[in-house]
């Protein structure tokens, strides 16, 4: 009589092995979900702080339990709108942070850490350090382009975009060699176009830390 174990043998079929893609693929998508959900736990875990001033631009302050400080944007009448959500001048004073942008979604709250640039959509108050559905920028560190990722120009720079899930990646080498990923979520409903503005706004610092998970 055919015992249980042999059934189970017979169904599962001949075991094969995962060719280098597919493990490939498998870890960058699972760094992804783990820098999304855990973020980067930095070390100082500090919230950009200090007051922001915007040109042509109203500052809503918005205070999280958790100590970080948060600004909001918003667009006063008149500036364009694209099919998303609108990209607004956005300026900071104070210290320079390591990684600070131009511009920003209309009505999204600015914050996040020495490693990384965090923009949470209206209604969100989780931790700066938990990157689920926020637009994140930051160095790239170990990360990689998708098998399937397009190319795509940001200033004179030739890079990559691609999307895992709700989220669409871009990766573009700075002017100095460093790698620059910048995760959009499905939320925001940017083209190409718009994700390639925002980068093109960046600004980081020589010694910005590169992201770490």
């Amino acid at each position: 009589m055919t015992n249980v174990r042999e059934l189970l043998d017979t169904a599962a079929g001949e075991p094969t092995v995962p060719t280098p893609d597919v493990v490939s693929s498998d870890l960058r998508r699972g760094k992804l979900s783990l820098r999304r959900r855990r973020g980067l736990r930095a070390t100082s875990g500090l919230a950009l702080a200090g007051a922001a001033a915007i040109v042509g631009l109203a500052v809503v302050p918005h205070l999280g339990g958790d100590g970080t400080s948060d600004r909001t944007v918003t667009a006063p009448a008149g500036i364009s709108t694209n099919a998303g959500v609108a990209l607004v001048p956005w300026s900071q004073s104070g210290a320079p942070k390591p990684i600070s942008s131009s511009l920003v979604p209309e009505g999204w709250t600015v914050s996040g850490s020495e490693f990384a640039l965090v923009v949470s959509q209206p209604g969100v108050t989780t931790s700066p350090d938990d990157f689920q559905g926020k637009l994140v920028a930051m160095l790239a560190g170990d990360t990689t382009a998708a098998s399937d990722a397009r190319p795509v120009t940001v200033g004179d720079e030739q890079g990559t975009i691609s999307r895992e899930g709700d989220t669409t990646i871009l990766l573009f080498p700075l002017s100095d060699g460093r790698l620059m990923d910048v995760q959009a979520p499905q939320s925001l409903h940017w083209d190409t176009a718009t994700l390639v503005q925002f980068a093109e706004g960046l600004t980081v610092s020589a010694d910005a830390p590169a992201s770490r998970g």
